[in-house]
């Protein structure tokens, strides 16, 4: 596979579920608040060969990759609890679609959420989404 076939199958998973790609690659330090809550920002942080292959030489490997969901929430002092708990019940709707196989084995052998985290900035929410993927590589 590669590196545009996973990142188009998250992300067209992502945007089923209503969001867009953010314009931000790495963070939402500069990010305008009308995409808190819209959008995602989606990275591949790293990649090792499986370790279950042998030594023999084969036709193909697998690459288990790290990938990573960002998607900032909203937050004032108004409605603090009601944006965190909003933020919950959209991470777990992310969980659950992530965890289906029907919605990944058209472009990864194996993608399993690893975990999740919330960050607080002053003006919003962080929600990060550790991902676990094994990609299969063909030559």
């Amino acid at each position: 596979m590669s590196y545009d076939l996973v990142k188009t199958g998250i992300a067209d998973r992502l945007e089923i579920l209503g969001y867009t790609e953010s314009e931000q690659s790495v963070d939402f330090k500069n990010a305008p608040a009308n995409e808190y809550g819209n959008t995602f920002i989606l990275q591949a942080l790293s990649g090792a060969m499986d370790a279950d292959n042998s030594e023999t030489i084969v036709d193909r490997f697998y690459d288990m990759q790290n990938w990573q969901v960002k998607i900032a929430f909203d937050k004032s002092a108004q409605s603090d609890v009601i944006n965190r708990d909003d933020l919950h019940r959209k991470k777990d709707v992310i969980l659950a679609d992530l965890d289906k196989p029907a919605n990944w084995t058209s472009f990864v052998r194996i993608l399993k959420y690893k975990s999740w985290e919330v960050t607080e900035f002053p003006n919003y929410f962080i929600l990060t989404i550790n991902i676990a993927i094994i990609d299969q590589y063909i030559y």
